[in-house]
């Protein structure tokens, strides 16, 4: 099994989120060269990351992966047919076979009908079949906190293509409360990605909330969802996924989360026994 990493485990030191800026931003040529610092084999570019869609700048993108050798899967924000489509030319310029993406409604608004946008996604999704299957492009569709693990499921199976899957994160159940080790083993047959992932739950003022931490601090028993993905699925990556929050100042959140990413591979590597240096 080889390791990739998600960009988005560095979103602090991108910078390209509301919620934290830094003075100094990392790129994708900056990140790759810690995945070559860490002996990493690939990842996957949050779409916040991705500077340009340009040619250009994808070709350049691309000789930088394939002269480090590396694996890469593309994410988008939508599941709609035209963000597909767009994904999928971009996946097509860069040498990605996988294409990461979920469906981003919120599930505990009031006005929210799960059924609705449930009912929408399929007919999206329908719709880029042909195309997915014809450029070689599979579909991975997350649970990102809006559909538990049997609706996602439910979904791929109406869709019925083998270009069109899951990418499985083993957090996010916690988000729709479900049993996470549950969430896994339905999920893993259909998954093409992962979002390898600890989490743990901190109190607030009203109430509690759900945060990322590094690998092997939380709650999840991540020993068992890998002996899971390793026995049950059909996988040769584990793309990592270490979503901390800032801490207070620039330089200590920047610090902070590169430790939590450092230790997040050791974790996998010692306790795990998951990919090589």
């Amino acid at each position: 099994m080889r390791i990739g990493l998600d960009s988005y485990s560095y979103h602090l030191a991108f910078g390209t989120h509301t919620h934290f800026h830094t003075s100094r931003p990392l790129d994708l040529f900056g990140f790759m060269e810690k995945l070559a610092e860490y002996g990493l084999q690939g990842f996957q570019i949050d779409p916040l990351h991705l500077k340009s869609t340009d040619r250009e700048y994808l070709v350049a993108l691309r000789e930088a992966i394939e002269e480090q050798g590396l694996f890469v899967e593309v994410g988008i924000m939508r599941a709609s047919a035209r963000a597909i489509e767009e994904g999928v030319a971009v996946c097509s310029q860069l040498g990605a076979n996988v294409l990461r993406t979920f469906l981003g409604f919120d599930r505990f608004h009031a006005g929210t009908s799960v059924s609705g946008e449930l009912a929408v996604a399929r007919e999206q999704l329908a719709s880029c079949v042909q195309m997915l299957e014809q450029s070689r492009i599979r579909l991975a569709i997350e649970n990102h906190g809006d559909v538990t693990s049997t609706e996602l499921v439910d979904l791929v199976e109406a869709i019925s293509s083998s270009n069109v899957g899951i990418c499985l994160d083993v957090g996010n159940s916690l988000c729709v409360l479900e049993d996470p080790v549950e969430a896994v083993k339905r999920m893993i047959p259909f998954a093409f990605s992962t979002h390898f992932k600890d989490m743990t739950v901190v109190g607030t003022d009203s109430g509690c909330k759900i945060v990322g931490v590094a690998l092997g601090t939380g709650v999840l028993p991540l020993d068992e969802m890998y002996s899971i993905i390793q026995e049950e699925g059909d996988l040769d990556r584990l793309i990592l996924e270490v979503p901390v929050e800032a801490r207070h100042g620039e330089k200590q959140s920047l610090e902070w989360e590169d430790h939590c990413v450092r230790q997040s591979i050791e974790f996998c590597r010692n306790k795990l026994m998951v990919g090589t240096l």
